[in-house]
């Protein structure tokens, strides 16, 4: 009973609004304010806000001064920033080199535009390890550093792997300006002599590299970084490591003294830091040596 009352009334209400003209009058009202809001924003506010079919035309400022670009851009209603691009030697410093975006590109006012200027310096580039690697694969490392090859010869020491590099100028990790040039020698595998293995225990690791250089072999450092580290000393880089030479000494190689070989042939050396250790090493192996050459009957 109740519910059937409730709807009764609701139902009353309804058909008194519905004649009511007030209340039609009123919302007719509200609705022509609503649309007349509606066209201002959409035919004035608006446009004005984002320039709506409102355009600029990018200026050519390539190859022109920074500053001048910048003020020619200015004058077209956009802003500028400046990004600094890769040294161009054909190009005098400060000039433009690219822009974003493209010339006569239409943009709204205001739009940002951004220029590379050629950079006032050289880049200096580290000197890549080249070594042991392909001919091929070495001068596109070389390329990929920002550097280039110059000659490439023929290296006058045999190597075991023929077509790969043994030696480069400078040497892994110089610092060069970039666009330099590296020379390149090259492996043509081993000799066709015999030559014998010298005793280069006890030596220091650049004095037994020069021994067995002229023999004809090659040395194979197997632990400088360990080395290296037992005598407390930074674990070395490529351009530490030739300083690192003349404080290491050699306390064992693989191959033993008097050896026929293959000119050519690699010497594995096993290095310390220790010069005491290396100089009781070198007495002992005379010793033998010696011991070999006499024998006692």
């Amino acid at each position: 009973m109740r519910s059937r009352g409730f709807f009764s009334r609701a139902l009353t209400w309804l058909r008194a609004l519905a004649t009511n003209m007030y209340f039609w009058g009123g919302l007719l009202v509200l609705s022509g304010i609503s649309f007349g809001a509606y066209l201002l924003v959409d035919a004035v506010v608006m446009p004005s806000y984002t320039r709506h079919n409102v355009s600029t035309t990018v200026p050519n400022v390539e190859n022109v001064p920074f500053l001048r670009a910048k003020r020619r851009l200015q004058q077209q209603d956009l802003k500028v920033q400046r990004q600094i691009g890769r040294y161009n030697p054909n190009v005098d410093t400060g000039i433009v080199v690219d822009q974003t975006p493209l010339p006569s590109a239409q943009v709204k006012p205001g739009r940002r535009v951004y220029l590379t200027v050629n950079a006032g310096e050289v880049p200096i580039v580290q000197v890549p390890d080249v070594r042991g690697m392909s001919v091929r694969e070495a001068e596109n490392r070389i390329s990929s550093a920002d550097l280039e090859v110059d000659t490439i010869q023929k290296d006058s020491i045999p190597s075991p792997y023929a077509n790969t590099i043994t030696e480069q100028e400078p040497v892994p990790g110089d610092s060069l300006e970039e666009g330099s040039s590296i020379d390149l020698w090259y492996s043509t595998g081993l000799g066709d002599t015999e030559v014998a293995v010298p005793n280069v225990v006890g030596l220091s690791v650049a004095e037994a590299e020069r021994f067995l250089l002229q023999n004809e072999l090659r040395a194979v450092l197997v632990d400088t970084t360990a080395a290296a580290e037992d005598a407390s000393e930074p674990s070395p880089d490529a351009a530490a490591r030739d300083s690192l030479k003349q404080h290491l000494y050699i306390r064992q190689q693989a191959r033993t003294p008097g050896d026929s070989v293959r000119a050519g042939t690699e010497v594995r050396l096993y290095t310390t830091p220790n010069a005491e250790k290396a100089a009781r090493l070198r007495r002992k192996a005379k010793q033998a040596a010696s011991s070999s050459d006499n024998p006692t009957e």
